[in-house]
């Protein structure tokens, strides 16, 4: 699989120039599917430019422009979007495929990747519900959650050797 003709515009999309890329494989190419230049805020842009490139049956990928930076530059969100009813072996060649993709644009640049098979996924309600999810802390274990109710339900014992010199001298005396 080659790049096609998307390293060119990885350089002008690394630069603002773009909002979002949409990239799609197509005689075995990556290659541009489409474009959009920012016009609004991210958010302001986001379902309108996102949502409507969704196809039913066709997975792509779609790179979208936040307006925050890191070291790198624009920092983006990787949206891998993989329908249920598109035919396996497409399936497969956009999985095969992914790593590439990043690496090729830069993974520096990537803040978040998410994934859909389904519109709700990757709209910009279920963006900011993977961004709570990430927040979030892991969930414990079983045996994890077991200590944690031992440890709530334990009472504090007090030692003899918290009484020290005075303690000792107490307890002969008595």
């Amino acid at each position: 699989l080659s790049l096609g003709n998307v390293k060119d515009v990885f350089v002008g999309a690394r630069n603002g120039k773009y909002r979002l890329l949409k990239i799609v494989i197509d005689n075995e190419q990556l290659v541009l599917g489409s474009s959009r230049r920012p016009v609004g805020s991210w958010e302001k842009d986001y379902d309108s430019f996102v949502l409507p490139l969704l196809e039913d049956k066709q997975p792509c990928y779609i790179l979208y422009r936040l307006d925050s930076q890191n070291a790198q530059g624009y920092e983006w969100i990787f949206i891998a979007w993989s329908p249920d009813h598109s035919p396996v072996r497409q399936k497969m060649l956009y999985a095969a495929t992914r790593a590439t993709l990043k690496k090729e644009f830069g993974g520096g640049h990537i803040k978040d990747e998410v994934f859909g098979t389904v519109e709700d996924d990757v709209s910009l309600n279920g963006y900011k519900k993977y961004l709570i999810s990430q927040a979030a802390p892991a969930p414990l274990t079983a045996a994890e959650e077991e200590l944690r109710q031992i440890k709530i339900n334990e009472v504090p014992t007090v030692s003899l050797g918290t009484f020290g010199v005075l303690g000792s001298e107490f307890l002969t005396y008595c």
